[in-house]
């Protein structure tokens, strides 16, 4: 125990090099390291940008988290070159490495915009010195035929990322994967067409509405030679969520405490068993529920259904990434991330689209007033090492504290766990299971 604590070579174990490579082993104080790698992955040199033309959309779903925020305003040309003037000084800065993707709302409402500003972005990117890689459109796929996918592709877009919610498709309401007939949704038939020019992904978006319809939608994508396509995704209420009682405190990095908080397991029952249980926070006490969260599904009970999905051999990868270590949880930590939307209003995160109140600046604007500069401190200053929570838990190299958007933005002391924290028995014997590796090593 002494050596594994200690920073010297450990002789007597094979392969010690390689486990510290892998991440298995390490030196020193764990979580020094894990704040050592956190401010290490804040990226300089890397330009994430977000680019939402609209917010206006042709589908009205209930649980979407921009609808107090909907307008039918697009860019405008003043606003688009003042875009473009913002990408450009931001890789003279040094940011050279950059990639797009193109958001909403619905970007393709705005098809005409994002077809003249992506060749212009690569543009200004190239005359500043960077390189412009990977482009991406967030869609809902009720517009991408065939002739807008190779437009698209035209101007260097390669991926798209699709959502279904339902199985019967309803014109403007439910982005089913099949009509009533069963026959292929207009959705599904875009997809289909799609793929001879963009890599698609889709994302199941899982609520109460619809956890019961998730075996025939995934039977239908199946059918359609779509089973390596997708990937599960709960919708979350982060209002009602972060309300819940504070039984996480918050401390200051220097004044690290470990609390102890048992890994929960999900059985195959659904429940979750482990010494001493949490309380279940699904039904929160004291908190006022949103429409949004009446149909949200429980954190335990979607990582029951997450984690029979990954037992697909398609998902082996999925299941692989849960086990990676991560440095951050998303870009919006990272300070490379920058979300622009219609007005020009500049934002660190896509929950934040639209949203004056949260944006840190605007394109049209050459200096950022007192209360945009706290809101942009507050993402710099932001790592998970803050909560004790989350330096107890045994799983934070692997979700590095979730979502950062509850507690930077909505002073969440109590943000809830990404569903690895409950997975993760089942993700490791699952892995050792795919590699047929043996109960025990020869350690001779």
């Amino acid at each position: 125990m002494q050596a594994l604590q200690g920073d010297g070579p450990l002789p007597e174990v094979r392969g010690t090099d390689e486990l510290v490579r892998l991440g298995f082993l390490h030196f020193g104080d764990e979580l020094d390291q894990i704040l050592d790698h956190f401010n290490a992955a804040k990226n300089n040199s890397a330009l994430h940008l977000t680019i939402a033309p609209t917010l206006d959309c042709n589908f009205a779903c209930e649980y979407c988290f921009q609808n107090t925020y909907r307008n039918d305003r697009f860019m405008p040309p003043a606003v688009q070159k003042a875009t473009l003037a913002f990408i450009e000084a931001r890789v003279n800065e040094g940011r050279r490495n950059v990639d797009l993707v193109w958001y909403g709302g619905e970007p393709l409402l705005g098809k005409d915009i994002l077809l003249a500003m992506t060749p212009a972005i690569r543009s200004v990117v190239e005359r500043a010195g960077g390189h412009l890689g990977d482009v991406r459109i967030v869609t809902n796929g009720s517009l991408l035929d065939g002739a807008t996918a190779q437009e698209l592709r035209g101007v260097g877009v390669s991926q798209a990322q699709i959502s279904f919610d339902a199985l019967y498709y309803v014109e403007g309401q439910k982005r089913g994967v099949v009509n009533a007939n069963s026959t292929p949704s207009p959705i599904l038939v875009n997809v289909l067409t799609a793929l001879k020019f963009l890599d698609i992904v889709l994302r199941i978006n899982v609520s109460r509405e619809n956890n019961t319809e998730i075996p025939s939608i995934l039977s239908a994508l199946k059918l359609h030679g779509l089973a390596d396509k997708y990937y599960l995704a709960r919708v979350d209420d982060f209002a009602a969520e972060s309300s819940l009682p504070r039984q996480r405190t918050e401390r200051p990095a220097s004044g690290r405490s470990r609390v102890y908080l048992p890994i929960v397991r999900v059985t195959s029952g659904g429940s979750a068993r482990s010494a001493t249980l949490p309380p279940d926070r699904s039904t929160p006490r004291n908190a006022v529920r949103s429409a949004t969260s009446k149909k949200t599904i429980p954190r335990r009970e979607y990582a029951k259904m997450e984690q029979d999905d990954l037992t697909r051999p398609e998902a082996f990868q999925r299941l692989a990434d849960k086990l990676t270590p991560k440095r951050h949880f998303c870009s919006a930590t990272s300070g490379s991330m920058f979300v622009i939307d219609a007005d020009g209003d500049i934002s660190r995160c896509w929950e934040s689209a639209g949203v004056k109140a949260d944006s840190t600046g605007n394109v049209l604007e050459q200096e950022s007033t007192q209360k945009q500069e706290k809101i942009n401190a507050k993402w710099d200053i932001y790592h998970p090492l803050t909560y004790s929570a989350c330096t107890s838990c045994r799983v934070l190299p692997l979700c590095m504290g979730g979502c950062s958007y509850p507690r930077v933005v909505m002073d969440a002391s109590n943000a809830e766990c990404t569903s690895i924290r409950q997975q993760i028995q089942f993700c490791v014997e699952e892995v050792v299971k795919r590699l047929k590796l043996p109960d025990s090593l020869d350690n001779s």
